[in-house]
């Protein structure tokens, strides 16, 4: 299979040089499984391709997808057709600004395919890692091509960072008063349940979604981190209340290691001693079972009140991972309470 992709990748490189790419204008209806392929094809392209062009990254993403055996609907810009009066929407990506606490913010939002603003939908919140704006987040994380039927929004953080970590401009407090006018604006404008509304993040993102775990478990249903950073306000002093948790880490983690350590000039926790807190808070007996698949351990502990795992890369780095998918992995669990 890694032959085939590499050659695939290839080809679709020398083609993106050679010619514009048009869309597939009829689109099937993806699922998690029939979408983790294209999920690691777009991450082996991105990697390829040049990262800041944009007609570049909307074909290839086309083009991942057909050769996975999935139409998307045309076209992959941002969508100018009404929401209003139950008009159907084309998927796209819109940018809403939001105010809060005085400050004027921001998020980009896809919306399913057949959207309907008289329907109401589950959300999915990617949040990017430090220096990643929302555009860069959801160049690997697409989750709307690994879910159906969900809104997925890709938040902006202050001078992309997200609370919790040492060079963040913004508290822990006023990034969850962020998530909750997003959430509120993006129910009112587009039909988002605010009571089944799930978040994942990459690195310092995947720490300030565990970070809403702990402190605003009342704000969303689920939560996966992948290469969390965990600095040390970004799980202390959670508040009650049990939430579906999924942590993704890898074992050779030179950025935020797997044992814990320093960076920037602040502590962050070790993965055991996170899965630790989020397990105790999810009223989990800590006696792990442990299974392996491929490169893949995962662990869990006792009679949790909430769903409470950890997939430990073996061998993985500091990354969005293709192997396995992240995409595909992440949305996978926390599609289960949407």
């Amino acid at each position: 299979m890694k032959i085939r992709k590499r050659a695939v990748a290839a080809a679709i490189t020398f083609s993106l040089m050679a010619a514009p790419i048009t869309p597939v204008a009829q689109a099937q209806t993806p699922s998690v499984s029939t979408t983790t392929e294209a999920a690691e094809l777009i991450g082996m392209l991105a990697q390829i391709l040049p990262a800041n062009n944009k007609q570049i990254t909307q074909a290839l993403t086309a083009l991942a997808l057909v050769i996975a055996g999935i139409a998307v609907v045309a076209p992959l810009v941002e969508a100018g057709s009404s929401i209003r009066n139950g008009t159907a929407v084309s998927q796209g990506v819109k940018t809403r600004r939001i105010t809060v606490g005085g400050k004027t913010r921001s998020y980009d939002v896809v919306l399913p395919a057949g959207h309907s603003a008289d329907k109401s939908y589950p959300v999915i919140i990617g949040f990017g890692g430090w220096q990643h704006d929302a555009a860069r987040t959801r160049d690997y994380e697409r989750f709307e091509t690994a879910t159906d039927g969900a809104i997925v929004i890709y938040a902006q953080g202050v001078d992309n960072a997200w609370a919790g970590a040492p060079y963040a401009k913004t508290s822990i407090d006023e990034d969850i008063a962020y998530v909750r006018a997003l959430i509120d604006d993006a129910s009112q404008t587009f039909g988002a349940d605010p009571d089944h509304v799930a978040v994942a993040g990459l690195s310092n993102g995947g720490g300030f979604a565990a970070a809403l775990a702990c402190h605003a478990p009342e704000t969303i249903t689920a939560a996966a981190a992948v290469a969390g950073a965990y600095y040390s306000p970004t799980v202390t002093g959670c508040e009650r209340g049990a939430v579906p948790v999924l942590l993704m880490h890898g074992t050779n983690d030179d950025i935020v290691g797997y044992d814990g350590g320093v960076r920037h000039g602040a502590s962050f926790e070790a993965v055991k001693d996170v899965f630790g807190t989020l397990g105790r808070k999810n009223g989990c007996v800590m006696l792990p079972r442990e299974s392996r698949t491929g490169n893949v351990t995962t662990i869990e502990p006792l009679n949790c009140d909430a769903e409470t795992r950890l997939q430990r890369i073996e061998g993985g780095g500091h990354t969005w991972f293709t192997n396995p998918s992240a995409s595909a992995e992440t949305a996978r669990f926390l599609l289960q309470y949407l």
